[in-house]
């Protein structure tokens, strides 16, 4: 049973050259066993062939003139690649041969469940995107004499890269630098630059303009319109780690009705 161990992260190019060769030589899904050498150091014992542990892939990959799929396939493949679960080379590898061996309109197929948890899986990796947008907080350094923006933020994906481009725009004229769990971006106005390595020491402990912002925070919460169950459903409590203000969000909670109650106490004085 050919195996194989993805060395890089997300790990799509090295996937699709492994797959690119299983699929010349006409290797069935059931037949090949895919691992991620950052996810799962356990390899399996019970493979009939030793896992290929070479950092580079296949150093002559076979031709891909037989191998066409949908660019719709390939696209949907590089935002799937990103989720977490060690499963997604095999369900990519066994939609991909389903595709050329099976029905090339499958993607058209949402009812089937290789589709349906394809999909998924997509939406998962785009909506983790998203939350790196909207909750990454930045806080201010000296570095080199120099003001420098430093963020933690721990992605539940590997979506850092999908997310960069938002802040090369948003941030241009900015000198930054987004640390998370399985790398780092750096960006310097000109250029940016990734890392594999990511220390969460560098990143300081509090902003001077985080309190103007919880305060701030603080001043706008309406508690006549507290909608608990719709915030949570928008900004679950595992994101609450990344956003300064959210330290105060239980207790504005826990007092809201007593300040409807001031405010209405207020309302009916003449």
């Amino acid at each position: 049973m050919p195996a194989f161990l993805i060395h890089t992260i997300p790990g799509f190019e090295e996937w699709k050259t492994n797959a690119r060769h299983c699929l010349t030589q006409k290797i069935p899904p059931s037949q090949i066993q895919w691992q991620s050498h950052y996810e799962d150091a356990n390899l399996n014992l019970f493979a009939s062939e030793p896992i290929d542990d070479h950092k580079k892939p296949f150093s002559n990959p076979p031709a891909a003139r037989d191998l066409k799929v949908p660019r719709s396939f390939m696209e949907l493949a590089q935002i799937v690649i990103c989720h977490n679960s060690p499963e997604r080379f095999a369900l990519l590898y066994r939609v991909v041969w389903r595709l050329l061996h099976e029905n090339r309109l499958l993607l058209d197929y949402q009812t089937d469940s290789d589709m349906r948890q394809l999909v998924a899986m997509a939406k998962a990796v785009r909506r983790d995107a998203y939350k790196i947008k909207a909750l990454l907080r930045f806080r201010e350094v000296l570095h080199n004499d120099k003001n420098h923006f430093v963020a933690w933020y721990e992605p539940e994906h590997y979506t850092l890269e999908l997310a960069l481009p938002f802040f090369q725009e948003r941030f241009k004229n900015m000198s930054w630098s987004i640390l998370t769990q399985y790398r780092s971006a750096h960006w310097d106005r000109e250029k940016l630059i990734l890392t594999e390595t990511a220390d969460k020491a560098v990143y300081p402990n509090e902003d001077a303009v985080e309190a103007y912002w919880v305060q701030y925070y603080a001043s706008i919460f309406n508690p006549a319109r507290l909608k608990t169950k719709a915030m949570l459903s928008q900004m679950p409590k595992k994101y609450w780690k990344h956003m300064p203000e959210t330290a105060q969000i239980e207790s504005l909670i826990h007092n809201a009705s007593q300040q409807v109650m001031v405010m209405i106490s207020k309302q009916n004085q003449i």
